[in-house]
């Protein structure tokens, strides 16, 4: 399936008259009565869904015993990476993941994928964390600190990352995704310093799902964000270290200033240091890294 931001203004419409999008097929056709639809891009003439953004921002929080309220938020690859993390155990666990604006309205089930490399012995073990929440239009999913990987071996030069999150429409895979909630790959995955055998069978039956769920033709792909965290210097990469990572979906990163938000302790949300906002005004995802003991 293309990005949004690869289709025309038709096949605009024609995604959302199959995902019962109605009034988003209508506004669309609206902006663009005078035009030929096969030749207008996206955003189609009108203010973009928040769905649609493909590209993302990238903050960091770092570490801190401080009792301080407020948190001063960073660019992920404006930090100075942690070289003591280098051939070590990390985990990375789920904080927040907000449905600012999915296809839809009301309470949305979202299939939210993890993957990574895990790093042994020279080679490389793809791993996968499945689990599905749902979440209330505008709001977060019910979890604070869920575990996703214990143990993640960093190698010498980085980890990686690829996200996928799915907005399910089917009612059909609403009742498949339901079996997921006993499942092997709802828990976080507990990493050892060897190769285990029983990975792979479970990064591919975690893969398998995500795969069948995403082509179905009412199901939308909200976003597949990649990330490697890097050690070095390198200014144009994220750098790892012990800490939180903001991912917010968004369309033009550059213009994105991180300076003016902070994080509320008191409160747990991402504010706009004006007060203006409470909460940024996006979807977005928040991990955190911490070295396993």
């Amino acid at each position: 399936m293309k990005n949004f931001n690869e289709l025309n203004a038709l096949e605009a419409i024609k995604l959302y008259q199959s995902l019962d999008l109605t009034e988003e097929a209508e506004a669309i056709a609206t902006a663009n009565k005078n035009s030929d639809l096969e030749t207008v891009a996206w955003p189609f003439n009108r203010e973009p869904r928040a769905w649609e953004h493909t590209s993302y921002a990238f903050g960091f929080i770092e570490e801190s015993t401080m009792g301080n309220e407020n948190l001063i938020i960073s660019e992920a690859r404006n930090i100075t990476a942690d070289e003591s993390l280098k051939n070590n155990q990390i985990t990375v666990s789920l904080d927040f993941l907000r449905a600012y604006d999915y296809p839809g309205k009301g309470k949305h089930q979202v299939l939210f994928k993890f993957n990574a490399l895990n790093h042994l012995q020279g080679n490389s073990q793809n791993i996968s964390f499945n689990q599905t929440f749902a979440i209330q239009e505008g709001q977060r999913a019910p979890i604070s600190g869920y575990p996703i990987f214990i143990g993640l071996n960093t190698g010498q030069n980085l980890v990686q990352f690829d996200v996928e999150i799915i907005n399910i429409s089917n009612d059909s895979d609403d009742k498949f995704l339901e079996t997921m909630e006993s499942g092997v790959v709802k828990n976080g995955m507990t990493l050892l310093n060897s190769i285990n055998p029983i990975i792979p069978m479970i990064t591919e039956y975690a893969t398998g799902i995500t795969k069948m769920i995403a082509n179905r033709n009412r199901n939308q792909q909200i976003t597949a964000p990649k990330m490697g965290l890097y050690f070095g210097n390198i200014p144009t990469q994220m750098k790892l270290a012990t800490g939180v990572y903001i991912a917010i979906q968004i369309s033009n990163p550059g213009e994105f200033n991180w300076s003016v938000w902070k994080y509320n302790r008191n409160y747990g949300t991402i504010q706009s240091n004006d007060g203006q906002n409470k909460d940024l005004p996006y979807n977005y995802f928040i991990f955190s890294v911490s070295k396993t003991n």
